[in-house]
Order: C-alpha cells, then structure tokens, then sequence
C-alpha cells in the first residue's frame, strides 16, 4: 500500500511540474534551468541535493509567489532526474502586515503547486511565542497579535519623528522580523540556505547598515557579526529589544531560541527571476494567483503598500499643517515617485506606472484615503485623528509643540493649554476627562504620552538616538 501510494504520488507530482511548465514562457525556462544548476552548486552536487535544506521567506506578495512557482519547478524537475531532491521550508512570518486575506492567498498558492502533502515541503507559520504547521483542513487562526503593542510602537516612533514614513513603520517591522527570521531558521531540521529574491547588493547594504548603527550604538562586532546573514540577524534582534526599550515597551514573552550560531548562506536568485520578464503578464503567476487577481492594485501587496501609506501620510500632512486638500499631497507624492522610478523596469516600477493610472482623479484619490483608513485601522488600529496628532508631535519635550497643535486642529481646547501640560505631568491624572481626551486624540495610553513628554524629537542630522542613527545610515536615504 505505501509503495502504491508513492508511485501515485510521483505521478501526481509529475503532472504538477508538467502542467507548470506549460505556463512557462522560453525565457523563464532558461531561468528555471539557471535556478537549478544554482541550487545543486551550492548543495554540493546531485549526490548531497537531498540533504540540502532552503528556506524561503512569503511575504504574501507576488513576486514572492512567482519566486514560489520557481523553486517548486525546479524542486520538482531535480526529482524528476534524480532519486532525491532538496527540502523547501517556507516560512510566513506574523507580523501585522500579514493579514487573513494574505494568508488565504497563500495558502491558495501551496494548494495549487501540491505543496501540502509532500513530504520534501515544509510550511510553517512563525510568531514569537511559536511555530506552527499550516495545515489545509485548519484555519490559520490569524487573531491579532499584541495589537496594543503594535499601535503604541507605531505611535510613538511617528511622534518622535513628526510622522516620517519609513522611520514610523519600516523601522520597527525590520526589526521585529530578526526575531522571526532566527526561529525560522533553528526550528526543525537545519536550513543551509536563504533564497533571496531582491537586487545582489540590496542584502550587502542592509547588512553594513545594521553593523553601522550597532556599532554606534556601542555594540562591539565580532568577526561573526561582520560576517554573513545570520551574524547581521542577530544583531537586529538586539536593536529590536534596544528599540522596544527606548519606547518604554516590553518586549513580548517568546520562547527560547536556540543560541547556536549555524551559518545559514544566502542563494540569490535575482537573475534568474528577473530576466526581462513583465511579472503582471506572467502566465505563471496566472496559474497560481487566478487572472482575476493579477493585475488589481491590492493595499494588501507589500510594495504597493509602502508607497501608497507614504502618499496617504502627505495628503494628511498637506490636510493638518498646510491647510491644503488631501489630494495635492497624494499627487505630489505620486509624481515624485513616479519620476524616480521612471526607468524602473521591475516589479515596483510596474506598480508605480499602475498607481499614476489607477489614481488620477481627485474621486479615485478620495477612494485611495479610504482604502488607506481602513488598512492601517485593520493593521495597527489607528486613524486618520492619530497620524494627524503625530505629525505635530505635541507632546515631545515637554509638550512644546501642544500650543501649535491645538491652535492648527483644536482651537476650542486652547483655553485648557495649561491644564493640559499639568495633566501630563501628572502620574495620576489618568481619569480625568482631559486625560481621557488625550488618549482618544492620540490613540495612545497616557503612560505613553508621559513617556513622550520626557523625550526629544529625533534629530534626523545628528544621528544622537537609535532611531536617528537608523535614518542616517539608511540605504534607502543614500543619494
């Protein structure tokens, strides 16, 4: 009966790679044959493939499942000439950004490339307090985690910075995703390598610039943490809990990761999947997404997601501090990016090119604020009220900038200035009706905003603070 339901399987298997290799244009053959010969170099030959572990990490995008589509092909082909072929781990992490929607996308891909009962697959669901199997037949269970924590570090990182987009929600998902990366890779049997997806030298410069500012932050590197993706992982992960403490927040209760520091190597895939292909019009997207889905813009796309919460953080900063229409910030926005991507060929230049289209009508960017509410109310339960407060910070530095807060959005609370600041000064006002009102305008607890008080803005220029010296050093501010 085993032996039956092996070659069954195999067959199975067969008409999965037979049908996906049906959806491949001559270009992503030549590809999937350079995927391939990649995978068994760095395995060591055909005779250790099997013994070989990768993992790749699914953020829920597409480029993330047209990656997907890759190593199943070429995992399957590899079994196809050979007795063995490589293990696959793939690993979501959960963060806020992943939603139920993302993770019933998900899952939908691993259903169609018959990735639930191959034993040479390895799905899991990470969180810091555990890693689970997904399992067809069971719902994920995607309740929120530690969404008090999420919108707190959320709010205060944008009153510390007056709302700067990447240095607001970048920062503290990069860095909360060290964690993650580090149980995904301990648990189970051991990963020898991490498929990455992006530009060779987009991980070299994220690796200096984690070194950087650890090193600034007084962190002595050793010759581990210099070298290799696990040494710049930990090191995040560090950062994180230096964050988390700056912010006064403690960090969550995990269980103990293992402390053994195996070298997990990082296999680049770039130029196999990026070669000249147009990812929107990709039969095998197709496949595995549905045609349905392809080509809609999604709040829910990882990259369309950073560029349209940044647009959305201009219209509001054009609505509360310039007194102008939210879409003259958008547009703006939208014009600039556009302009900078203009050569872009790949992915996120294609979804820029479709953003101008999709919005360019004052109706359509109305529409946009509304999608973009309903996000981030869905992710960190904050809105428009709380991004507005932030971009004043009025409560850093002894509340200095409350007087022009209130006289911008609350002139009728002006006559209470000075109750106010006693207010926050004061541990045991938290009941009080202007407490109360504080929080609710803020979206933040009142310990959070005594915190605050207490606290400076961040110096973009002088790099004085972890969250400065993540700006400073960011690859992303480099001309």
């Amino acid at each position: 009966m085993s032996n039956y339901h092996e070659q069954a399987m195999r067959f199975v298997y067969q008409q999965v790679l037979h049908r996906l290799l049906g959806f491949f244009s001559r270009s992503e053959r030549i590809a999937l044959q350079l995927l391939i010969q990649r995978l068994l170099v760095a395995a060591g030959g055909v005779e250790r493939i099997g013994r070989y572990r990768v993992m790749v990490v699914h953020e829920g995008g597409k480029e993330c499942a047209y990656m997907l589509a890759f190593l199943r092909a070429a995992q399957l082909s590899i079994a196809g000439r050979t007795p063995e072929t490589f293990m696959l781990r793939i690993a979501v992490l959960r963060q806020p950004r992943v939603t139920a929607k993302l993770m019933d996308r998900i899952q939908a891909q691993c259903s169609e490339l018959f990735m639930y009962d191959d034993p040479r697959v390895e799905l899991v669901l990470v969180d810091e307090a555990q890693i689970s199997h997904l399992d067809k037949h069971r719902p994920t269970g995607l309740e929120r985690l530690q969404p008090v924590m999420e919108r707190t570090q959320v709010l205060m990182s944008g009153h510390l910075t007056q709302g700067d987009a990447r240095a607001t929600f970048f920062y503290t998902d990069l860095l909360s995703r060290a964690k993650l990366y580090r149980r995904a890779c301990e648990w189970g049997g051991e990963v020898d390598a991490l498929i990455d997806r992006r530009p060779p030298k987009h991980l070299g410069e994220y690796m200096a610039w984690i070194q950087r500012v650890a090193q600034q932050q007084g962190h002595v590197l050793n010759d581990q943490h210099l070298q290799g993706f696990a040494g710049a992982v930990k090191l995040c992960s560090k950062l994180d809990d230096e964050y988390k403490h700056l912010l006064c927040l403690s960090a969550p209760v995990r269980l103990t990761a293992a402390e053994a520091d195996n070298k997990v190597n990082v296999i680049n895939v770039f130029d196999c999947l990026s070669c000249e292909i147009d990812i929107l019009r990709s039969q095998v997207l197709m496949f595995i997404e549905g045609v349905g889905d392809i080509k809609v813009l999604d709040i829910e796309e990882p990259q369309a997601a950073v560029v349209l919460l940044t647009a959305h953080l201009q219209g509001l900063r054009g609505i509360y501090q310039q007194g102008l229409e939210y879409r003259v910030g958008v547009e703006e926005y939208l014009r600039r990016v556009a302009i900078e991507n203009q050569t872009n060929e790949r992915y996120k230049g294609q979804l820029i090119k479709q953003m101008g289209v999709t919005f360019n009508t004052p109706k359509r960017i109305e529409k946009l604020r509304m999608t973009v509410t309903q996000y981030l109310s869905e992710l960190h339960g904050v809105n428009d009220e709380h991004l507005g407060c932030f971009m004043y910070s009025p409560f850093v530095e002894q509340a200095r900038g409350l007087k022009a807060f209130l006289e911008h959005c609350y002139p009728e609370k002006l006559q209470s200035l000075d109750e106010l600041r006693q207010i926050l000064m004061n541990p045991n006002a938290t009941s009080t009706p202007d407490a109360l009102w504080l929080e609710s305008v803020s979206g933040l607890p009142f310990s959070s905003l005594r915190v605050l008080f207490n606290m400076q803005k961040i110096d973009f220029t002088s790099g004085d603070s972890l969250i400065g010296t993540l700006w400073v050093h960011d690859p992303n501010n480099q001309t």
